[in-house]
């Protein structure tokens, strides 16, 4: 199992197992994830949703990821 914490509505954090995470909708202001029969509304947009889960910060934008190029 793979956890991660995250931020929920309403204002709280979570330990998620992202093995169950089987898909995230686009919500106002946020995502809804779905965890096999559970569903929890998070804060995060999809892309901060895919950095967080990565273990990048939430608002990284790319510019300090390296896809493998190694630059800088």
């Amino acid at each position: 199992m793979r956890f991660v914490q995250i931020e929920i509505l309403p204002e709280g954090k979570a330990l998620i197992d992202i093995d169950k995470l089987s898909h995230a909708v686009p919500q106002e202001g946020g995502s809804r994830l779905f965890l096999g029969n559970e569903k929890l509304d998070v804060p995060h947009t999809l892309d901060e949703l895919e950095n967080v889960l990565a273990g990048r910060e939430r608002a990284d934008g790319g510019e300090r990821s390296r896809a493998g190029f190694g630059a800088g």
